[in-house]
């Protein structure tokens, strides 16, 4: 008789898999505290965001006008006087455009204060031709009504003229602050330069810096270059064709020129709208010149200019201008083409490695080789 086979000893029980170690006290402390200071921050930002809007527009002009600082260097001007010769020529082109807009005003509110008692009597002709009479009942008494609500609308006039000029003054304050702020910015630039080269420490990202500063004045450079060209060119044209006031709307389209997308559309609806004025032919005429030239400016002339600063497609183009716009009005839409293109430099440099990735696992390298 054989001995029965011995029963196989259990299997131990599988034991659970460890928990992961939380992360210690201090970590969440850490955590903690920095969401509280962006948090802190972000409202502080808020709380002075008329404060910062300067500051970024002072800062932007200073990084916009550095390539013409630069180049002013290399012909022999220390940054001091090249700083001074800037901005003695933008203030002699200001000069020149504020005077080229307030002359022919001034010239038109004086003939209209002139004409105006005709307009009137001309007014008054129309009116009794449509068979309404000044001496009706009731339209006497309606003007009676109006002349004794006279001084209330003329009080809230006032009102609202001394509320139109407290705003200008406002304005112009805020113009003069972030010319200051700029001119600080220009003088302090290469200090600025070095010290974010010394807090990078890669010389990689140091030339990625430059390289997105460079977007910003190539850009800023570049468009004033077109709009210049814009407003010259209309202003001329429209002179030669005959239209009311074509110094004016020359520089309005200079204006408008710089705003993406919709500036230069809406520049040649004021002209057209004013050629109206003066005959249905010459409204015609200024509107296809004023599309002709639009094509010129898209094809020829800001593909050569911009060939280098702004490389974005058109649904990143309309993107930044929506949020630019949203975030900081018509400052922001003007601005956010060249922000947008220097964002993209440094996007580039933070992600070159998936970028390289993703470029080099095309359909073309995994497919067999037929040699």
């Amino acid at each position: 008789m054989t001995d029965a086979a011995p029963a196989p000893a259990p299997r131990p029980a599988p034991r659970p898999a460890p928990r992961p170690a939380l992360p210690p006290l201090s970590y969440w402390a850490t955590v903690t505290a920095v969401v509280i200071a962006v948090v802190a921050f972000a409202l502080l930002l808020y709380s002075l965001r008329s404060v910062a809007t300067s500051v970024f527009l002072g800062l932007f002009l200073a990084i916009a006008a550095e390539p013409t600082i630069v180049w002013l260097e290399r012909r022999g001007l220390s940054r001091g006087w090249a700083i001074a010769v800037l901005a003695l020529s933008t203030l002699v082109v200001l000069a020149g455009v504020t005077a080229l807009l307030l002359y022919p005003a001034l010239k038109q509110i004086g003939g209209f204060v002139q004409e105006l008692p005709e307009l009137v009597r001309q007014l008054v002709e129309r009116l009794n031709r449509l068979g309404v009479r000044f001496d009706d009942p009731a339209i006497q008494q309606r003007l009676q009504s109006i002349m004794d609500k006279l001084p209330s609308l003329l009080g809230s006039s006032l009102g609202a003229v001394y509320g139109i000029l407290g705003g200008l003054l406002s304005t112009a304050f805020t113009v003069l602050t972030v010319v200051v702020l700029a001119l600080y910015f220009m003088v302090s630039m290469p200090r600025l330069r070095a010290f974010a080269g010394r807090a990078l420490g890669s010389p990689e990202r140091v030339e990625v810096m430059d390289e997105s500063l460079a977007r910003i004045g190539g850009y800023v450079t570049g468009q004033i270059v077109v709009s210049l060209t814009a407003g010259v060119t209309s202003g001329v044209v429209l002179g030669l064709l005959g239209v009311p006031y074509a110094p004016v709307l020359g520089v309005a389209v200079a204006l408008l020129d710089a705003v993406p997308q919709v500036g230069a559309t809406i520049g040649a609806l004021v002209c057209t709208a004013v050629a109206l004025t003066s005959s249905l032919t010459l409204g015609i005429v200024t509107l296809l010149f004023l599309l002709v030239y639009q094509q010129f400016e898209n094809y020829v002339l800001a593909p050569r200019v911009f060939s280098r600063s702004v490389d974005l497609s058109p649904v990143a183009v309309f993107i930044a201008v929506l949020v630019g716009g949203s975030a900081l009005g018509p400052v922001g839409a003007i601005t956010a083409l060249p922000m947008a293109a220097a964002l993209k430099v440094v996007l580039s440099y933070v992600f070159r490695e998936r970028l390289d990735k993703i470029e080099g696992s095309g359909p073309d390298q995994d497919a067999p080789s037929t040699a």
